[in-house]
């Protein structure tokens, strides 16, 4: 197994938006994610995605709200038992696994001013 690093970044339009969307599938466990604050202003949001494509739905991968700085995140999804239920250690706290990536990345970037430039680096185990 080898991690591939799929670079997010781009440069918001006039109201301050921004998609940049990988330009092939990945398939892969997402390891970590790389925020790169760049020039974007104070009080940015992004989520970043999968595209929903073939039989497969669009997942939300990582939510950031008022994402001022760089940063590096660990983002993962609560495991399940087999019934679908979350799993829990001690009844309270969750257990949580990594997730999994199929398809093409998306990251969509609001609030981030005019012509500023800013996106993340994902990592993904395949």
């Amino acid at each position: 197994m080898s991690i591939q690093k799929i670079k997010l970044y781009g440069t918001t339009a006039t109201g301050g938006a921004l998609t940049v969307t990988s330009d092939h599938d990945v398939l892969g466990k997402l390891v970590a994610v790389d925020w790169i604050d760049g020039t974007l202003s104070d009080g940015v949001d992004a989520v970043l995605t999968t595209i929903a494509q073939d039989d497969l739905p669009a997942k939300t991968l990582l939510t950031l709200t008022d994402a001022n700085s760089d940063a590096r995140y660990y983002p993962q999804t609560p495991a399940q038992d087999n019934a679908g239920a979350d799993v829990t250690f001690d009844g309270t706290n969750e257990i949580y696994t990594e997730q999994i990536v199929n398809g093409k990345l998306s990251l969509a970037v609001t609030s981030g001013g005019d012509a500023k430039a800013g996106g993340c680096i994902v990592y993904v185990e395949c």
